[in-house]
């Protein structure tokens, strides 16, 4: 009997921690999309953790199965991608207030990790996907 109940709990302990993985990359991208969490330079993964109400191993295993990459891959994807609307929302915009904006620390920073992800540089981007 001891050992029946033990695989019971076992099993129902396993089914609901992937039903947690599942569910947290789909809270992963809602809380990014409704908090801007990335637009602080000094988010943490730690950070992101006390948000969702779990712990940053969870997180952190959650990002690098689902998205393929580190937290902070992550996050820097989510700056260039916001970075992208503002420009296009506000084209007279400053490069060192957009870097400022979506959370980077400098505009040296955001100007190397935006050519990193885009291949090429912000201004250029924009100007370029606008034209297609």
């Amino acid at each position: 009997m001891l050992i029946k109940n033990t695989l019971t709990y076992i099993t129902k302990y396993f089914s609901l921690f992937l039903y947690k993985m599942e569910n947290l990359t789909q809270r992963i991208e809602e809380i990014m999309s409704e908090k801007q969490l990335f637009r602080s330079p000094d988010i943490t993964i730690q950070d992101l953790a006390v948000e969702l109400a779990t712990n940053r191993f969870y997180v952190s295993r959650a990002i690098n199965k689902d998205f393929g990459m580190s937290f902070t891959q992550y996050m820097n994807l989510k700056r260039i991608e916001f970075s992208i609307q503002l420009m296009k929302l506000h084209p007279r915009m400053k490069m060192d207030e957009v870097a400022t904006e979506c959370g980077f620390v400098s505009e040296k920073a955001f100007f190397r990790k935006f050519k990193e992800i885009k291949g090429d540089s912000p201004r250029a981007y924009v100007n370029r996907d606008q034209e297609d």
